[in-house]
């Protein structure tokens, strides 16, 4: 399966023992990053008085035309993808990824003491479900 090149993207799975707000202060060390908090991930549940969230954040890089997000994969007990309930985050990049060096940035994050873990996810079906998202 060919991705067309403006839907392609890179995601990684984030394991961090913090809440998502001080695991993006982590984030937000990283000399190029600025994440600030966007609209919650809304998803309808079958009782339409109810709606079930998942934390959301941006940043925009427009020297490297790049888009990250990073997304809580856990709320309330719940998990966002079931096929990634190991990871507590998803981050998603996207844009120029010509300008974009994954090992060296996969690097710096697991120096930051907020993340436990970080790996790539590359298993096709999952990326599909993911799509969908950005």
């Amino acid at each position: 399966m060919e991705v067309e090149e403006d839907l392609s993207f890179l995601l990684f799975g984030l394991v961090s023992n913090h809440k998502a707000s001080k695991l993006l202060f982590f984030l937000n060390q990283l000399e190029s990053l600025n994440f600030e908090r966007v609209a919650d991930l809304d998803l309808p549940d079958y009782n339409p008085n109810s709606e079930i969230s998942f934390s959301k954040f941006a940043f925009h890089d427009e020297e490297n035309h790049l888009d990250f997000y990073v997304l809580s994969n856990k709320e309330f007990g719940l998990c966002l993808f079931n096929d990634l309930k190991q990871f507590d985050y998803l981050l998603i990049v996207r844009g120029g990824l010509e300008f974009f060096n994954q090992k060296k940035f996969t690097q710096s994050c697991m120096q930051l003491s907020g993340i436990q873990f970080m790996a790539p996810i590359l298993n096709p079906k999952i990326l599909s479900k993911i799509s969908w998202i950005i």
